[in-house]
C-alpha cells in the first residue's frame, strides 16, 4: 500500500468514527411534553425575579441599601442566587403587606372598642349612640 491509500483509508476511518459518535449522540436525546401549568411556571418565575431586580435598580431603593450598609451589587448577586419559591415568596409578600396598613387598622379597631367600654362604663362620653350602664 502507498502512503495516498493508506491516507485515504485513515481519513474514512475517521470520519466514520466521528459520523457513528454523533449518531449516537444525537439519537440519545429525548422530548417530553411540557406543560401550559410549567411553561407558565417558568415564565412566572423570571417575570417575579425581573421584578425584583428592577426594584433593586430603583434610586431610592439602591440608596436605602446603601445606607443599611449593604453593596448594591452583592444584593443582586444574592438575589440571583434565590431560588423560585423565594423569589415568589418575596413577591408575595410586597404584594400583600401594604406598609403596615393592617397594623394601624388594628391600632384603630382597638381604640373604638376601647372608647366604646369607656362610654357604656360612664367614664366618658366620646359616642351619641352609648347609654351609661348605671
Amino acid at each position: 500500500m502507498n502512503l495516498r491509500t493508506m491516507t485515504k483509508a485513515a481519513s474514512v476511518l475517521g470520519l466514520a468514527a466521528v459520523l457513528t459518535f454523533n449518531t449516537y449522540a444525537i439519537t440519545k436525546a429525548q422530548a417530553e411534553m411540557l406543560s401550559t401549568e410549567a411553561a407558565i411556571a417558568d415564565y412566572a418565575a423570571h417575570a417575579d425575579r425581573q421584578f425584583l431586580l428592577s426594584e433593586i435598580q430603583r434610586d431610592e431603593i439602591r440608596q436605602e441599601i446603601i445606607d443599611m450598609g449593604v453593596d448594591p451589587a452583592e444584593a443582586e448577586a444574592r438575589l440571583m442566587a434565590l431560588t423560585d419559591e423565594e423569589v415568589a415568596m418575596m413577591v408575595d409578600q410586597m404584594d400583600t403587606g401594604s406598609a403596615g396598613a393592617s397594623g394601624i387598622v388594628g391600632a384603630l379597631f382597638t381604640v373604638f372598642v376601647i372608647l366604646l367600654v369607656t362610654d357604656i362604663l360612664c367614664l366618658t362620653k366620646v359616642f351619641n349612640f352609648t347609654r351609661c350602664a348605671r
